[in-house]
């Protein structure tokens, strides 16, 4: 129970990551060259303060991470990560800004995650002898 707490905690972290990074990079100048991003970060560029604090939350994720796979198998750990998918795609569209429409085969996605976790997550059935 331990690593699904720390797995569910990397998951919200990696999905918050995951927002920030594309809220940095949109608002960051453009790139000709990796010295030109090097030298935005350096001096501060618009975007910069989000794009650290988006790569904080991977690090952090990567913390939480490590906690539950300390406690859990590999198997079930990675299944509940792919609920990040699921966290980004609705904040995508209920979070003002960022103009991601609904579909419905986003949703039909977001069902087959959910299977698919709920299938792992299964309790083995025991055979009578």
């Amino acid at each position: 129970m331990k690593g699904t707490f720390w797995a569910l905690c990397s998951v919200v972290l990696v999905s918050g990551a995951q927002l920030l990074l594309r809220s940095a990079m949109v608002s960051l100048p453009p790139v000709a060259e990796p010295l030109t991003l090097l030298t935005a970060l350096l001096h501060f560029a618009p975007g910069s303060g989000v794009l650290l604090l988006g790569l904080s939350g991977y690090i952090a994720s990567m913390g939480c991470w490590y906690l539950a796979l300390h406690r859990m198998a590999l198997s079930q750990a990675y299944a509940l990560l792919s609920l990040s998918y699921i966290l980004v795609w609705i904040a995508a569209i209920v979070l003002p800004g960022w103009n991601e429409s609904f579909s419905w085969a986003g949703l039909a996605g977001v069902g087959l995650i959910i299977a698919g976790v709920l299938v792992i997550f299964r309790p083995a059935v025991q055979k009578a002898k």
